[in-house]
């Protein structure tokens, strides 16, 4: 079960320096594929009021058309000068396997309450913090807006703060069951001696959404994730 885990944060992933525009809502469907088995993977991000979103991961792991386990993971953010403020993160994974994670992010008091199925945090905040989720809508504005090319953020995992590393590696345009998408290729930089690998391709003409994942972990076992099809602001997400 703890391959579910790790394929739901990775979904977590999604030039000149243009003003940054309002994140817009999307619908998004996957197929996964990981352990032998194959999975139906959801990604939405929804206006909630203006300037404040929900963005939510799920997953569902069937076995003869038996539910065997599930994730669902949830960003509450605020929208500010181009920038993602978190609000609440939430983490479920429940079957063979169930554990619970949540933060909630107190930005005038700057400090953040962490939780776990057995312990809990406080924890300091400072400007920039983002969760396992958020951080991922960050990287397509940061790409868009501000031309970047390689990516570090501080994200807040349980009682630590780690830092993602990404950068772009290439451009691509890849076959895809919508049609043939204008991709950007993204890699996480790791140490040179990990067996661990994360590549994302996210889709340039389509605000950087989510198109494909391959993931190889310290253990060597392969996660694949392909967009089957996807709806933004209401339309239809189509190749050239």
């Amino acid at each position: 079960m703890k391959a579910l885990g790790s394929l739901t944060l990775l979904l977590c992933l999604c030039a000149s320096t243009a003003q940054a525009s309002e994140p817009r809502p999307f619908d998004a469907t996957y197929k996964a594929k990981a352990l032998g088995f194959s999975a139906t993977a959801f990604r939405r991000q929804t206006r909630i009021a203006p300037n404040y979103y929900m963005l939510q991961n799920s997953l569902t792991l069937t076995v003869l058309g038996a539910n065997v386990g599930s994730v669902a993971e949830t960003s509450e953010f605020r929208w500010e000068d181009g920038a993602i403020v978190p609000l609440h993160y939430e983490y479920k994974q429940t079957g063979l396997s169930a554990s619970f994670e949540q933060i909630d992010f107190d930005w005038e008091a700057e400090l953040a309450t962490s939780r776990n199925d057995d312990d809990s945090w406080q924890l300091s905040l400072s400007p920039g913090v983002l969760d396992k989720l958020s951080y991922s809508a960050q990287i397509g504005q940061d790409i868009d807006t501000k031309g970047l090319e390689e990516f570090r953020y501080q994200v807040l995992d349980e009682d630590e703060f780690d830092e993602h590393h990404y950068q772009i590696t290439s451009t691509e345009v890849l076959d895809t069951p919508l049609g043939r998408l204008n991709t950007v290729k993204i890699e996480r930089v790791r140490a040179s001696d990990s067996r661990r690998r994360t590549t994302v391709w996210l889709a340039s003409d389509w605000d950087y959404l989510l198109v494909r994942l391959e993931q190889v972990s310290s253990s060597g076992t392969e996660t694949e994730l392909s967009i089957a099809k996807a709806t933004m602001d209401g339309e239809v997400v189509t190749g050239l």
